[in-house]
């Protein structure tokens, strides 16, 4: 499937730029027949990434950005193990620089170039480190910034208003998880919990509360009540995460439900927890 997808979207890209990419992609879909063909009918999983491609014409850079006020990015003059301290909280592999103030963007940095700089701490120069930056307006359609996107280095675009000043910050993980977003929800092409071999399981952290405790046979929300109570109201396997962390639990954390569950952060960003991976403690 994946093969079929990108050998019929490298065909599009490689058309007249003049004509909007989105019009390009339905153009070929709808007349080539080969492509056509290639796409099997049977096939649920595919139908649906086309149609959810097709689906972002009326999507903007504004409708999927990380907005200003959670921007994660440092000062110029941070130190080496500030750096060091950020990326570990953030669980980011980059991050915009700045100086002064968000709107004066120096340029962007990677986690793995600090690397070589923790044995010879005193060599550090962040400058040496910075990439370029890539700025879009807001209202550029999804597909075209996927475009830009795939030209930058740092797959890592700013947003600016009409004055310049920074709105926001989309990545290209922001602008595929759009794509595959809807596919990710409908169950009858992703389940949307996976046992693995090992006993574990990775659930979908849009899941909800009930189904997860029907599968599992555990109570999720009972042994959380206080006495004379009621359960807090709690929808979904994410909700669940952040209620037992006490706020936005991020990539890599552990979490430790009173049932003897052990939740492990697998995926997430600053606005949600998307995956999880379920195991029972080791007794």
């Amino acid at each position: 499937m994946a093969l079929q997808i990108k050998k019929y979207l490298s065909k599009f890209f490689k058309r007249n730029q003049e004509i909007p990419l989105i019009e390009k992609l339905e153009d070929l879909i709808e007349s080539d027949p080969q492509i056509s063909q290639e796409i099997n009918a049977n096939d649920a999983g595919e139908l649906a990434l086309v149609s959810n491609v097709l689906g972002l014409k009326d999507l903007t850079a504004e409708d999927i950005m990380v907005p200003r006020a959670d921007i994660v990015a440092a000062e110029i003059n941070a130190s080496l193990d500030e750096f060091i301290e950020l990326f570990s909280k953030c669980s980011f592999s980059q991050i915009p620089i700045y100086k002064g103030t968000l709107d004066n963007i120096l340029g962007i940095v990677r986690v793995r170039d600090f690397l070589s700089y923790i044995k010879e701490p005193k060599s550090f120069k962040v400058e040496s480190l910075l990439k370029e930056v890539i700025y879009v307006v807001p209202s550029i359609r999804l597909l075209e910034l996927l475009v830009e996107i795939r030209e930058s280095a740092n797959h890592l675009v700013l947003v600016v208003d009409e004055f310049g000043g920074i709105d926001g910050l989309v990545t290209l993980q922001d602008v595929v998880s759009e794509i595959v977003g809807e596919i990710q929800q409908n169950r009858n092409i992703f389940p949307q919990i996976i046992a693995k071999q090992d006993g574990s399981l990775i659930a979908d952290a849009k899941m909800p509360i009930e189904e997860c405790e029907n599968l599992l046979k555990i109570k999720l929300l009972e042994p959380l009540t206080e006495k004379d109570e009621e359960e807090p109201d709690i929808e979904t396997l994410g909700g669940l995460t952040m209620f037992l962390a006490g706020k936005m639990p991020t990539r890599g954390e552990t979490l430790i439900h009173p049932s003897g569950l052990e939740f492990d952060i697998i995926e997430a960003d600053p606005r949600k927890v998307k995956r999880v991976i379920i195991r029972k403690t080791s007794s």
